[in-house]
């Protein structure tokens, strides 16, 4: 299954050398509206999922999965790329951005910032941007987004969202592996990781991270393997596909007969 040409012919014309973007999610980048055409397209038989979107525990391989699934489906990953996309709209370094990157504003700024709106905090024009970016991602679709709360923002009618999850001890040595820190330090990073994450997603969209009920799936990577946990997403993307109709076949059983509807 591969994405739709109308959706991927778009490329960005960033500088930075930024993979190609979706039509509608290029001219976000670009500072440019976003087309009708694009926003609907009536007469196509829409697809039960648009969009995937993965909440994952830290070191549990949401990204990696992500990324095998974005492959098999030709559809695009925003996982850093979304990182990369607001930096450039904001003018800023990407390390200065990952600074803000899925953390929950302070009481103080929710309380204080909206009677100065005119002079937007850099941690509010981050949060505003990636909402706008993840909502330009939906109405492209053939899309799939890793964290940053995307599942709580888009239409769930149109999202399969997925929690990865898996021991603590396993997501410690892989992020020891991945960060070459001690499993010691990875756990602690981990945990520090969740509970940001989780305090994001709770401030931002009123909702718990954590509680499967949020979920069309909930994979544990450790038991089922990063190859399977794709499969899975893989395959229930696919049975939401639009089915083909098969015109009935004819039999001719011998020559001369009337044709037979099978």
């Amino acid at each position: 299954m591969r994405s739709n040409d109308h959706d991927f012919t778009t490329e960005a014309q960033e500088p930075g050398g930024m993979r190609s973007w979706p039509g509608n999610v290029a001219r976000w980048l670009l500072g440019r509206g976003t087309s009708p055409r694009e926003i609907a397209n009536p007469g196509t038989t829409t697809p039960r999922f648009r969009v995937v979107c993965i909440s994952r525990e830290a070191g549990a391989g949401g990204g990696t999965i992500a990324r095998t699934v974005g492959g098999r489906l030709g559809w695009k990953v925003y996982d850093h790329e979304l990182l990369d996309a607001i930096a450039q709209r904001m003018e800023l370094p990407v390390d200065d951005v990952k600074v803000f990157d899925e953390l929950a504003p302070s009481v103080v700024q929710d309380w204080i910032l909206p009677l100065r709106e005119e002079h937007y905090a850099p941690q509010e024009a981050y949060l505003d941007h990636l909402a706008k970016l993840i909502e330009a991602i939906g109405r492209a679709g053939n899309s799939l987004i890793v964290g940053r709360g995307a599942c709580f923002q888009l239409p769930r009618e149109e999202t399969l969202s997925v929690r990865v999850i898996a021991p603590l001890k396993v997501r410690a040595v892989r992020l020891a592996e991945r960060m070459g820190v001690s499993v010691r330090t990875a756990r602690r990073a981990a945990r520090d990781l969740d509970r940001r994450r989780n305090q994001f997603e709770r401030t931002m969209y009123r909702a718990d991270c954590t509680d499967p009920h949020n979920y069309d799936l909930v994979l544990d990577s450790n038991s089922l393997g990063l190859p399977i946990a794709a499969e899975v997403i893989i395959k229930a993307v696919e049975e939401g596909q639009p089915k083909v109709e098969v015109q009935p076949q004819l039999k001719v059983q011998q020559e001369g007969a009337t044709p037979e509807v099978a």
